[in-house]
């Protein structure tokens, strides 16, 4: 017959068990929050790269508007000044400063053509991105949402859990809990009470000595493994 107060130490065990998931749980909560607002950081900073982007393209071509402008006025500026004139090498000059600034319009305004070009191009391409992404953004809220709430039922269940293991240690005797809490120390992963199962810990899987197989036989004191330290029952 096993041991009463081990049967009451099982019960510790899968509750304390039940509250370490918990813990575990809770405390990847941070992690997978932290993980999420990555993403979200990364998917807002894909929208500004493309509209600095965007903006950097818009000046570029608002310079080169200017610089057209810049031009025709030293046209305009260039033609009055033939007006006045009296030499044909002079007037020559400036008609050849008039081809020169003509033709330098012309390069401008390919340049300017082909980047608005671009730029319509990307607007169009950046507004079904930026669809796309904060339809992203948006998924990842609803997944920190969620993890929000987890961490408000957990932190529920863990009160729950810990009052669970408090009221059933208050049945185990004081000798069986402090070697129970021991072996914790010791094992660092449950299980931390098992069966001996064909003469082997049902813990580290060892064959354990004659004499720790007959004591745990009997209860009345607690009896560990002589291989992985844990208590044993049989």
């Amino acid at each position: 017959m096993t041991d009463p107060q081990i049967e009451k130490l099982l019960i510790v065990q899968d509750r304390d068990v039940a509250l370490q998931k918990i813990e575990q749980e809770l405390t990847r909560i941070p992690e997978k929050r932290a993980v999420i607002e990555a993403r979200i950081k990364a998917e807002e900073e894909r929208i500004e790269t493309a509209l600095t982007n965007l903006k950097e393209k818009e000046v570029r071509r608002s310079e080169l508007d200017t610089e057209v402008k810049s031009r025709e006025q030293a046209i305009i500026k260039f033609r009055n000044q033939q007006l006045e004139v009296k030499k044909n090498d002079e007037y020559r000059a400036l008609t050849q400063q008039i081809e020169l600034a003509e033709n330098e319009i012309s390069i401008l305004e390919e340049k300017e053509i082909s980047l608005m070009l671009e730029v319509d191009e990307d607007k169009a391409k950046f507004e079904k991105e930026r669809a796309e992404i904060e339809l992203r953004i948006k998924e990842q809220h609803r997944h920190i949402g969620i993890l929000e709430e987890r961490e408000v039922n957990l932190e529920a269940s863990i009160v729950a859990a810990q009052n669970a293991v408090a009221s059933i240690r208050e049945e185990v005797d004081e000798s069986y809990l402090s070697s129970y809490e021991r072996v914790k120390k010791l094992c660092k992963r449950a299980p931390y009470v098992v069966e001996i199962v064909d003469h082997k810990c049902n813990g580290c899987h060892l064959r354990v000595s004659n004499e720790v197989a007959r004591l745990a036989l009997h209860a009345g004191e607690p009896h560990f493994c002589d291989q992985c330290a844990r208590m044993v029952y049989a």
